[in-house]
């Protein structure tokens, strides 16, 4: 199983038969998983989750179409998670997103993740670019992002990044 380890984090994708307890039964994926549940309020996440989960069921099973837990390793809990909007389009572009628990925010956790999936991403043939789009005034995201040396390359009624 795919898995990255970092300094304080373990991130990994969910298999298509976790993806589907995310989407449905979150206390299963916590049993499955052996970790609680400390990230966004599920209801925020719910609908990435089934998105996603009708995605990888259509057309397959893959890192780009799931949802990547990141474990906090000292306690041993899921405090946020991170992924793909979907594969790479025919420029070899994906985006990518990501959710922080609130009592796990500002402590530099998603910059480690997202440093850590993208790295994962550029090292895959398919991709040539990540990109990510934050509110306008989403500016600790933006910040994120920032750090990891994404480029501003669109504005309108959001903010787009290119890394």
């Amino acid at each position: 199983m795919l898995s990255i380890e970092t300094s304080r984090l373990r991130v990994f994708p969910l298999p298509l038969a976790q993806l589907r307890l995310w989407a449905e039964d979150l206390p299963a994926l916590e049993r499955s998983l052996g970790y609680a549940y400390r990230g966004v309020p599920v209801e925020k996440a719910l609908g990435d989750a089934r998105r996603l989960l009708a995605a990888a069921e259509e057309a397959g099973e893959s890192p780009y179409r799931t949802v990547w837990m990141l474990v906090q390793r000292e306690e041993g809990v899921i405090i946020g998670s991170a992924g793909f909007k979907g594969g790479p389009d025919e420029k070899g572009e994906v985006e990518i997103r990501y959710a922080m628990g609130k009592d796990y925010r500002r402590r530099g956790y998603m910059t480690e993740a997202v440093k850590a999936i993208c790295c994962w991403a550029l090292e895959q043939p398919e991709v040539a670019h990540i990109t990510a789009e934050t509110d306008l005034v989403s500016y600790p995201s933006q910040r994120i992002l920032e750090r990891l040396g994404f480029q501003k390359y669109r504005e309108e009624e959001t903010l787009w990044w290119r890394l």
